[in-house]
């Protein structure tokens, strides 16, 4: 159950596994308000499984560092710390030029959240979901942290 002051808010894979590794910037404040509580992080099985794809991509894994067996774990701290939604529910297809946006979408209505925080531009140019904000994440840490 969401509580009534908690933003509730969807991740893209790429500004997700960037603030994983981020030392500064505002992928790195995305994830430290995540890990502090500032805001609840929403996922689904789908996107799990395109973050941990996603880690075990050969240029990723050696550019950040990450070692086979890494992504099992990560994912794991993931499910441990984020409000988790299973049950992939809702289908969309309101994008069209990448269906594999779609995810996003569906994750965030399916779990009522408040955000979808992105830097892909098939996401950003819709700007509103069914009431959901669509920004990116230097909007999105102003947000929060000027509450």
């Amino acid at each position: 159950m969401k509580k009534e002051t908690q933003v509730r808010a969807v991740i893209d894979t790429n500004l997700f596994i960037s603030g994983l590794f981020a030392e500064q910037g505002h992928t790195y404040e995305l994830q430290e308000l995540w890990i502090t509580g500032a805001f609840e992080l929403v996922v689904s099985e789908k996107i799990l499984t395109e973050i941990e794809a996603t880690l075990c991509k050969p240029y990723i894994s050696k550019k950040l560092f990450v070692f086979e067996g890494d992504e099992k774990e990560i994912i794991e701290l993931i499910r441990e710390k984020a409000f988790l939604i299973t049950g992939d529910r809702y289908e969309t297809d309101k994008i069209k030029s990448d269906h594999t946006d779609n995810k996003f979408l569906a994750c965030a209505l399916e779990a009522d959240a408040d955000y979808v925080v992105s830097g892909d531009n098939h996401l950003l140019s819709l700007k509103h979901f069914h009431g959901i904000q669509i920004i990116d994440a230097k909007t999105f840490v102003k947000k929060v942290t000027d509450k």
